[in-house]
């Protein structure tokens, strides 16, 4: 950096921190859970790996014999910290991505003020550093707690005995790894960004962002690089080399699956039957038709959700040992899915405001828009919760575990709170729409 950027940078990010809090803590909401998660799985695979016998503790894991073979317990851990903290960086990509947006003008008249497109892509990168430290900070401290607060579960299920402690290594692997996500996923947004013409901008033109133009293949493919790399990271402190191999190639596949899955969904909702009758129903599908990108996060959140609660209950009827540690792991998959679906219905509230404005200024009462959005988010939930709960039968079907009677009940109370959930993301939408006037919705930029 140059010594005119640097006498600028505090008083931007000051600036930028003041101005853009509601995306900052969207930011921490997306982050700080991944994270945290990581800490406490890294860290338990820390221990275990030093166990002479861990490489047996295999019971009532509801995975077939040639995955657990070459991945070890530990290496099931670590995948599910790492896939824990990519669903919750691709809310955090997405609040970036909008955030880096709605400053587009401001960077584009820096440049005509002087500044260089590379100064201007070392302040957002500079940003991206900060939010990402906070992000981390946050998560280790939270991982730190949640170790120790699931140590005693995790004794029980694994038969481990030794006093609980914290391992330097995975301390050190969770941040690193949540830092380098934070980089991948908000550099991605500032690089792409800034290569948009600054005198377009300036003449009061809104060019389609480059992510904006990405749709199944970039995503699929730019998910699943990162979810190696961030994997590799992960695993290499604390896995043998053919564990690692194996948590990289298994990230790779569900990464893959889950981004496909949400694309396939958002695809398949607005070929659904529209009868002419029913307006609602047809108003429905075209919303969600209308934003493929936030219809593809939540079905992916429902997916990701679905699955991990869904093996966590299989997990609980499955087997003789204490099944409380299986939901230990299934609540942090929750918790970063429920983190991408606020931010997504987040960012619906706020880029969709003018679209439920108009619906209003054109004579919809608003009980009837709000319908509307329940059932665009109850159509996202039977779609994305349905897929992650067949996953999780699959699961079970290929361990060959338990009464069938008992998982089609278990997966049919996971669709049911998939619903629920469906119902709170919904909440952030309907809190704004009745904050703001038709008219000043469309009064917005």
């Amino acid at each position: 950096m140059n010594r005119r950027l640097l006498g600028l940078l505090p008083d931007y990010l000051r600036v930028t921190a003041r101005r853009e809090w509601q995306i900052a803590l969207l930011t921490l909401v997306g982050l700080g859970p991944g994270v945290a998660v990581l800490t406490a799985w890294l860290n338990l695979a820390w221990l275990l790996q030093q166990a002479p016998d861990a490489g047996e503790r295999h019971v009532g894991w509801l995975l077939p014999a040639f995955l657990l073979e070459p991945l070890g317990v530990a290496g099931v851990l670590v995948g599910t910290g790492v896939v824990t903290l990519l669903i919750g960086c691709l809310g955090l990509a997405n609040a970036y991505l909008l955030s880096v947006e709605r400053r587009m003008p401001e960077f584009a008249l820096l440049q005509g003020l002087g500044l260089r497109r590379r100064d201007v892509t070392a302040l957002l990168l500079t940003e991206s550093a900060v939010a990402g430290l906070v992000g981390v900070v946050t998560g280790v401290l939270g991982g730190v707690l949640l170790a120790r607060a699931s140590w005693t579960a995790a004794q029980s299920y694994f038969d481990v005995a030794g006093p609980y402690h914290l391992a330097p290594a995975a301390l050190t692997a969770a941040g690193v790894t949540g830092f380098v996500a934070a980089m991948l996923f908000m550099g991605t947004s500032a690089a792409a960004e800034v290569t948009v013409a600054p005198m377009r901008l300036l003449r009061g033109e809104r060019p389609l962002s480059p992510l904006r133009r990405w749709g199944e293949r970039e995503t699929s493919f730019y998910g699943a690089v990162y979810a190696a790399i961030l994997a590799l990271i992960g695993g290499a402190f604390v896995l043998p080399g053919r564990a690692l191999g194996a948590l990289v190639v298994l990230t790779l596949t569900l990464s893959v699956v889950l981004t496909v899955g949400g694309w396939l969904l958002a695809r398949l909702y607005p070929r659904l039957p529209a009868p002419d009758r029913s307006i609602l129903w047809r108003m429905a599908l075209q919303g969600l038709a209308r934003h493929p990108r936030h219809t593809a996060g939540l079905s992916l959140a429902m997916i990701a959700g679905a699955y991990g609660a869904g093996l966590a209950g299989l997990a609980v009827v499955a087997g003789p040992r204490p099944p409380l540690f299986p939901v230990w792991v299934a609540g942090g998959v929750l918790v970063a899915g429920a983190g991408l679906v606020l931010t997504a219905a987040s960012l619906a509230a706020l880029e969709r405001r003018r679209e439920y404005g108009l619906l209003v200024a054109l004579g919809a009462r608003p009980s009837r828009v709000r319908r509307m959005i329940l059932l665009e988010y109850g159509i996202v939930a039977l779609g994305g919760g349905g897929v992650g709960a067949l996953l999780a039968l699959f699961n079970w079907a290929l361990a060959g575990a338990g009464d069938w009677l008992i998982a089609v009940t278990v997966v049919f109370c996971d669709l049911l709170a998939a619903l629920a959930s469906a119902g709170v993301g919904a909440l952030p939408v309907l809190w704004r729409m009745a904050r703001r006037a038709p008219g000043a919705a469309l009064r917005e930029e």
